[in-house]
């Protein structure tokens, strides 16, 4: 096999790669947005708790964690008293990075699932709105931006 052969094979190999992890970065990111903008519609019409925890989706993160994608790439920092902003419900998460931010909204939406599945009878409103409040939380983190009170209310 020629040199330029194997050197076109290294960078065709490199840039797939590359454009994997691209992709489920973009997958994982949009997958967050989307039940965050699910759960805050649900929400704000008043869809029961159960059947919002039946809607939310994990399939990108599986998919990413399956092919061992970082999930510090989404945001190569640590949660920071700036980004909480005096929310005491997130103080104890300054410090941490970013996957485990991530690994952990899903470790939630797991939960609440599981939970469901094993009784559906019961009311998980109060999880359900922990989860939207965590997944705002994680998305800001993501963005760089800083959590706002809502003023005047």
């Amino acid at each position: 096999m020629s040199l330029w052969k194997e050197l076109y094979d290294i960078v065709a190999s490199e840039r797939s790669r590359l454009q994997s992890k691209d992709a489920n970065k973009q997958a994982v990111l949009f997958e967050l947005k989307s039940n965050l903008d699910f759960l805050a519609d649900g929400l704000k019409n008043d869809i029961a708790a159960n059947k919002l925890v039946l809607g939310l989706e994990c399939q990108a993160f599986d998919q990413g964690i399956t092919r061992g994608f970082s999930l510090n790439s989404l945001a190569n920092r640590k949660a920071s008293a700036k980004t909480v902003a005096g929310f005491a419900e997130f103080k104890k998460y300054i410090g941490k990075d970013s996957e485990y931010l991530i690994n952990n909204a899903y470790l939630k939406i797991a939960s609440l699932k599981k939970l469901v599945q094993a009784d559906n009878k019961k009311d998980y409103s109060l999880k359900v709105k922990s989860l939207f409040r965590f997944l705002v939380f994680v998305v800001v983190h993501i963005e760089g931006s800083v959590l706002q009170a809502k003023k005047g209310k």
